[in-house]
């Protein structure tokens, strides 16, 4: 399993790969792509995204669900990011089995964060995963 660290930097990474992707869906793609395809890349940057900030919520104390939504963003956002561009449409395969690790990182969250309590009162304890 990665570290916290790890996970906060690919965190971070992610998402500034996501701010350079909504550069280039806004500058470079429009006009190239028809308004399917820059659809696509738009929704798999919106997913990055937000998976970026979920992940750097996950990387201290959930690193199992964090791991996951790392692999499950990856394979999501990969795909749709190719299929935007023309790639064969075996990647169209891939996309709902990132989209169910996605929703499987976040109901494993909903298992293992507190119940009761702020985080911060929670902290340092076993995070169960």
């Amino acid at each position: 399993m990665l570290s916290g660290t790890t996970l906060v930097r690919l965190a971070f990474l992610l998402a500034a790969v996501a701010v350079g992707s909504a550069a280039i869906g806004a500058h470079l793609l429009e006009g190239l792509l028809d308004a399917s395809q820059l659809h696509q890349w738009e929704v798999a940057t919106r997913i990055l995204f937000w998976h970026a900030v979920g992940l750097w919520i996950c990387a201290e104390r959930y690193r199992g669900p964090g791991t996951l939504m790392l692999i499950s963003t990856l394979i999501f956002c990969g795909s749709v990011f190719a299929l935007s561009l023309g790639a064969p449409g075996f990647f169209g395969l891939l996309a709902p089995v990132g989209g169910m690790g996605l929703i499987a990182s976040w109901l494993w969250l909903v298992v293992v964060a507190p119940a009761r309590g702020s985080f911060s009162e929670n902290a340092g304890q076993n995070d169960r995963t």
